[in-house]
């Protein structure tokens, strides 16, 4: 298939579109994955289960998903950006739909695998289409503003699944989100614009071509990037354990209602959707070369309202201090990929992406099972202090990170040969 050809735009109308057109497929990313989060307590009703079953529907979505981000990243790399984003929402509405027609735990676990293949293809592949689609010194601003759907999307879910399932059951809200991704799907085919030249698009300490001899696989062999991938890692611990857990904390700790829950759960995350934007406007603006600074005291920040969150005395204060603790977290969202996606070519930005995001969804894979054993056999309270550790990892990886462009250079001696600046 093939999209129809369309009048050369200049280079800021295709990141405005670009921007624009991500930012919507993104939101309905999210939706799509985390209907099931504000769903929980009804599906574990239905079918008998307790948290560590619950939190085994979640696990299993993020193992699959983080196993194809690599894969998914290279796919893009192979065959296109757009090709591979557009296959990968079509495919995982299907999956989405497919959620609401399981009768079965057994069922519904099969078919979130599945969900998490079909999504896991599309990180690296949209990190990809940014990189072609911008220019260097906005490029994460811009990647800022499509990120920022990401914890929109989250915020907008239980919105949305809250009260479908209160009215009509919750298979219905998996139905409801569906239709969505094809809708997207068919937008971003026919609307996404072209990439910009490499002589606009490629950063000046980057090269403009990767060499022949550098593939997926040079990006594997270099440690340097599974560092940013554990350093991801620390970021989203917290980000998916609080995403995961919290309508369900509200609903069966402090007896909150499900369309109640639906709207606290979302503060939090309307309030991430600010953090994602400035920290990827500020990293612009002021920390090219030393992204420590933001990570280090956006996590300590974020550490200390989390504890706050976690011994608050009422279902208002929690949801104050987790609004806090994720508005300062989410500012470290952008400077974890500054680096990287500046200065990979864009032959291989797409697999390098794919390999840092898998980290996060690795530790995605972690938290939900892991804090709904904890709250079987411990309580809720241990299950959010287990996040603590998350923290402490990323702030521990930063250090092992370099912080300039010449200093990640020197970790791909080919990059360095084919004219990459050090």
């Amino acid at each position: 298939m093939s999209s129809p050809a369309r009048p050369a735009l200049s280079a800021r109308r295709v990141t405005a579109v670009t921007v624009t057109i991500l930012f919507v497929a993104w939101i309905v990313d999210y939706v799509d994955r985390l209907v099931i989060s504000t769903a929980l307590p009804s599906i574990g009703k239905e079918f008998g289960l307790d948290h560590s079953q619950q939190g085994l529907l979640l696990t299993v979505f993020f193992i699959s998903y983080a196993l194809l981000q690599f894969p998914g990243g290279a796919l893009a790399d192979r065959i296109g950006s757009k090709r591979t984003m557009v296959i990968a929402m079509v495919a995982w509405s299907v999956f989405t739909g497919l959620s609401g027609l399981a009768t079965s735990f057994g069922m519904l676990l099969i078919v979130r695998v599945l969900f998490g293949v079909t999504e896991g293809v599309f990180p690296g592949a949209a990190m990809k289409a940014v990189t072609e689609r911008t220019e260097p010194r906005t490029r994460m601003t811009a990647n800022g503003i499509i990120l920022g759907s990401n914890p929109f999307g989250a915020a907008l879910a239980p919105l949305i699944a809250a009260p479908v399932i209160t009215a009509v059951g919750w298979q219905t809200s998996f139905f409801s989100v569906a239709a969505a991704g094809v809708v997207v799907a068919a937008m971003l085919w026919f609307l996404l614009p072209a990439p910009l030249p490499a002589s606009i698009a490629v950063d000046e300490d980057a090269p403009a071509a990767a060499p022949p001899r550098f593939g997926t696989m040079a990006l594997l062999r270099r440690g340097v990037l599974w560092r940013f991938a554990l350093l991801f890692g620390g970021f989203d611990l917290v980000a998916w354990g609080l995403t995961s857990w919290v309508p369900s904390y509200l609903q069966t700790v402090r007896h909150v209602s499900t369309n109640a829950s639906g709207i606290l759960a979302s503060i939090p995350f309307f309030c991430a959707t600010i953090g994602t934007v400035l920290g990827g406007l500020c990293y612009d603006r002021f920390f090219h070369g030393r992204h420590r600074l933001p990570i280090v005291a956006s996590c300590v920040v974020s550490g200390i309202f989390l504890l706050l969150m976690i011994f608050s005395s009422s279902a208002g204060m929690f949801t104050l201090y987790q609004s806090v603790s994720m508005l300062v977290l989410y500012l470290s969202f952008m400077p974890i990929f500054g680096l990287p996606l500046r200065l990979l070519p864009r032959e291989v930005v797409g697999s390098g992406a794919g390999l840092v995001n898998m980290g996060g969804q690795v530790a995605g894979a972690l938290a939900p099972f892991v804090m709904g054993f904890l709250a079987d056999h411990i309580s809720f309270d241990a299950a959010f202090l287990f996040l603590e550790l998350g923290l402490i990892v990323a702030i521990a990886a930063v250090f092992w990170t370099p912080q300039r462009p010449d200093d990640l250079i020197k970790h791909f001696p080919e990059l360095q040969a084919a004219g990459a600046r050090v």
